[in-house]
């Protein structure tokens, strides 16, 4: 496989396409000029990894599976100053490390900061799953390091801007919150829903309340309003006549601008005649902007 056909792959990652790292490890599977043993003394982890946390017990039991069958996918690396750093691959090289190999397979490619820390990026998001606070701060990173826009970074990553948007929002959350999410004691979709609330203190009182309740995020959504209009009462009747008033065409038609416009959306009926008003949430001019372009 020649040089041209690598580069063909590693730019299909960086510039448009959602494919995975993998995508390179077939590129050059046959050319053994880039598959190489390294020692495992001069590969250092990637300083721009998204991931924070791994866990042990995966580690623990990748690393018999190579100790049975051996490593049969190569991590892949760039060399810098003499050393491998990671572009991908860090939980096949912690495995390998914990089994105290002197040696590991990797394929050697040449990357710039920005690819090396997108295509780390790409592989935890569609392989390893990073978790939404995570992802997050790995966006936030690619957007004040290399001086992206959030579209260039859905474009990078192969996502849309408005899920790039809702991502990076989960940072304005209290830390206490984020922490919830890294922990799963409440889902990203629990997350979305808290930052329709501006007041820090509601939202974390509403987080303990779905911690101790376990509440599911439809159930959340139906008491965001009423905490709202009763700056952070907690009542049950106004919640019932809440959802009781609207209907399931009204509801069904605030669902699908919520999925088109990817906020919040509500739409207000009059019972009594043919009219009404659509509240639409933005909690940036970056956000406005991206929903202006979305309505248009």
């Amino acid at each position: 496989m020649t040089k041209k056909a690598l580069g063909k792959g590693l730019g299909a990652i960086i510039s448009t396409s959602p494919a995975s790292v993998e995508e390179i490890e077939k590129n050059v599977v046959g050319d053994k000029n880039r598959i190489r043993e390294i020692e495992i003394s001069k590969i250092i982890p990637n300083p721009d990894q998204p991931r924070t946390l791994f866990d042990e017990n995966e580690i623990s039991g990748l690393a018999e599976s190579i100790l049975a069958v051996g490593l049969i996918q190569p991590i892949i690396v760039r060399e810098k100053d003499g050393l491998f750093v990671i572009v991908a691959g860090e939980r096949r090289f912690r495995a390998c490390k914990l089994n105290n190999m002197k040696k590991i397979k990797g394929i050697v490619i040449e990357a710039d900061d920005e690819q090396n820390f997108t295509m780390a990026l790409i592989e935890n998001i569609q392989r390893e799953n990073l978790n939404a606070i995570e992802e997050a701060k790995a966006y936030k990173l690619m957007i004040h390091r290399f001086k992206l826009k959030q579209q260039d970074v859905a474009k990078r990553v192969g996502k849309d801007r408005t899920t790039i948007t809702n991502t990076l929002r989960l940072l304005n959350l209290p830390d206490e919150v984020q922490e919830g999410i890294i922990d799963k004691r409440i889902s990203a979709g629990h997350a979305k829903v808290l930052l329709s609330l501006e007041n820090p203190d509601k939202q974390l009182r509403l987080f303990n309340e779905i911690v101790e309740k376990g509440l599911s995020v439809r159930s959340l959504e139906a008491m965001i309003d009423p905490v709202k209009a009763t700056n952070g009462g907690n009542s049950k009747n106004t919640e019932q006549k809440a959802v009781a008033a609207k209907s399931p065409q009204i509801k069904k038609m605030e669902d699908d601008l919520i999925s088109r416009l990817g906020t919040k959306v509500e739409i207000k009926h009059s019972d009594s005649g043919n009219k009404g008003r659509i509240e639409i949430s933005y909690y940036s001019l970056d956000d406005f902007e991206r929903i202006m372009e979305k309505i248009k």
